[in-house]
């Protein structure tokens, strides 16, 4: 029974060969493969060879069997049985995850399957006032935490993926009507997109510890600056790995908004309401 466990809770390789063991997948695709068993077999126990075919995988696919155990460690997935009458089934939180469509209650369940797996909750406390750089976060996985050569770069994939369901989602509502009417902040973006980008997030919206407000879990600051002489300023906030085509997106939405804005300004009946 021992044997079996080690074989679903772990996969195929052994941890001295990969370092830690962590979801192979991030928590967005594992959501994928439960909604994929979900859709065959609703709360129904399978076996594994079966759920293994709505995956795509062979029956002693190792891809199966790392599948199983990400789902497993997500707590997406419950086993049951042993050895050859083992079977899996979707969790009373995987089905929520799928089903519950209240307003915030999808979001409050991801929460809390993202920090079942023990190594993604260790390292989002260790991080939680922002993930160093890549190059950084993967010297101390290798040195200090044993990853190997390629399971650290793979874990912070994963990592990434996983930790921004723990943060709410009003924490990233932008205030983009003024930020877009400043041309400033475009050159600024232009200027930076070389670099990582992120989240833009009005001055007041959060603050360092020094102001009494903490960044969220995965967050940094990149830099903040001044906007205009009246007092208006911005912060800018990076969680996550994101480059120039990110960037560039940001940048051409708020030059659109920049351009309804203008739109709206030269509209004449907005100053025949009687106000």
């Amino acid at each position: 029974m021992a044997g079996d466990e080690n074989k679903i809770s772990v996969g195929m390789k052994r941890e001295r060969e990969r370092g830690p063991s962590f979801p192979f997948i991030g928590l967005e695709k594992a959501v994928e493969r439960t909604r994929e068993l979900y859709a065959k077999a609703k709360r129904f126990e399978v076996r594994l060879s079966d759920a293994a075919a709505d995956w795509n995988y062979g029956a002693k696919s190792s891809g199966a069997f790392q599948t199983a155990a990400a789902l497993l460690a997500f707590g997406l997935i419950e086993d049951i049985g042993s050895g050859e009458g083992r079977k899996l089934k979707v969790s009373e939180l995987g089905w929520r995850i799928i089903v519950d469509d209240r307003p915030g209650m999808r979001q409050k369940h991801m929460a809390e399957a993202a920090l079942k797996p023990k190594l993604i909750a260790e390292f989002a406390e260790r991080w939680r006032e922002g993930r160093p750089d890549d190059s950084h976060a993967i010297s101390d996985l290798k040195f200090e935490h044993g990853f190997t050569d390629d399971s650290a770069p793979r874990f912070l994939r994963v990592f990434d993926d996983t930790i921004r369901f723990t943060v709410p989602e009003d924490t990233y509502k932008i205030e983009e009507a003024e930020m877009a009417k400043d041309e400033a902040f475009s050159n600024f973006l232009t200027n930076a997109s070389g670099q990582r980008g992120g989240q833009v997030v009005p001055l007041d919206a959060a603050t360092d510890s020094k102001k009494g407000i903490s960044l969220m879990v995965g967050e940094r600051e990149l830099t903040t600056g001044i906007l205009s002489k009246s007092g208006a300023s911005f912060r800018l906030i990076v969680r996550g790995t994101v480059g120039e085509k990110e960037i560039e997106r940001l940048i051409k939405k708020l030059e659109l908004d920049k351009e309804i804005l203008a739109d709206a300004d030269e509209d004449p009946a907005d100053g025949d309401l009687g106000q």
